[in-house]
């Protein structure tokens, strides 16, 4: 999102416009095709250097899982046997197969997920590119939604309950997705079909979806009966990748390569910063174009220490608002963590 208004960096490029006028038309192109191609350049060598970032695309076997289930009671379920049904304030009931969804008009996106129970700095986050049907198309097979609708629920095979406001379930970004990174989803991501919401936490994106019911009051799912929170939206989080493990003492003068990623679900990324003083005072890192508009993105810096001692490396992120991400330290329930990711390097002579 872009706030109304012009911004003084809006200001600024535009006297740049203005006093390169005078190159003239291909002198000016010219100028900029190289100014851009110099900055394009800096910042592909940055993120070449640095060491230890994550793909911007989790390998399947890496994305992270959370399941309400024991381990190894997951449900594993028939693809030739499994029906969606679709029911409730519809305006007919329907039961789709398995590749009745598929054959729907199909979109192919990147997409962030991160666990509500992820704590500062934790791992419970991955990025992958998913394929699916919109639920509104999937929707529309049963006629649509009633007007008296006000939520709209979902089942699962292990007995897990979700819902969303309709206009959410509406929204053409909201997908029922059967497919990730290039493959069927596996089994622990919600084989053969699982839901794929922007903008909130991985508890609202159900995983073995076996029913999707239009209702017409305030349907709490398994984990808001836990105390969780409804809404549960992405709250603006950083983090650290690199440094990390056992290498974290460095000699002054020393570049130090720090890195990781920043995510806010639907809103982006305007800017990240980093700390070497516990956040007394920040300076920017550069962040690396995001895959789609629901993706985290990557950022990186180099740090170069002039003194020996113990330092407190602390990152944040602006969301694509403009709104800096929530300094004071929350635990994740009831609607998520928040606070900046720290680290620690020693410095020696």
């Amino acid at each position: 999102m872009r706030s109304e208004g012009i911004t003084r960096r809006d200001l600024l490029h535009r006297a740049i416009v203005l006093a390169l006028g005078s190159l003239g038309g291909s002198g000016l192109a010219r100028w900029l095709a190289a100014a851009g191609q110099k900055t394009v350049a800096l910042a592909q060598t940055l993120f070449d250097r640095i060491m230890g970032l994550p793909p911007e695309i989790t390998p399947t076997g890496d994305f992270y899982v959370v399941s309400k289930n024991p381990p190894g009671f997951d449900p594993v379920v028939d693809a030739q046997r499994w029906r969606l049904e679709i029911a409730g304030l519809v305006g007919r009931p329907a039961s789709l197969t398995y590749d009745e969804i598929k054959a729907l008009p199909s979109v192919l996106r990147p997409h962030t997920l991160e666990c509500i129970s992820n704590d500062v700095g934790g791992d419970l986050i991955s990025n992958a590119m998913w394929r699916g049907a919109r639920l509104q198309d999937v929707l529309t097979k049963a006629d649509g939604v009633g007007a008296k609708a006000i939520q709209v629920a979902f089942r699962c095979a292990d007995g897990y309950t979700e819902s969303l406001p309709v206009a959410e379930a509406l929204n053409p970004d909201t997908l029922l997705v059967y497919e990730m990174n290039g493959a069927p989803l596996p089994t622990k991501h919600g084989f053969p079909v699982r839901l794929l919401v922007p903008g909130h936490f991985g508890m609202k994106n159900p995983k073995w979806i076996t029913k999707i019911e239009a209702v017409d009051h305030d349907f709490l799912g398994y984990w808001e009966r836990s105390g969780w929170s409804q809404q549960a939206l992405v709250k603006t989080m950083s983090r650290f990748t690199t440094p990390g493990g056992g290498h974290m003492m460095y000699k002054v003068g020393e570049d130090v390569g720090l890195g990781g990623m920043a995510y806010a679900g639907d809103r982006g990324i305007k800017a990240v910063e980093v700390s070497a003083d516990d956040g007394k005072t920040w300076q920017p890192a550069q962040i690396k174009a995001p895959l789609g508009k629901y993706t985290w993105v990557l950022w990186a810096a180099v740090w170069k220490p002039t003194a020996p001692g113990d330092y407190t490396l602390r990152v944040r992120a602006q969301d694509g608002t403009g709104t800096l991400q929530a300094r004071e330290e929350v635990a994740t329930l009831p609607d998520g963590a928040s606070g900046y990711h720290r680290i620690r390097i020693r410095v020696s002579t």
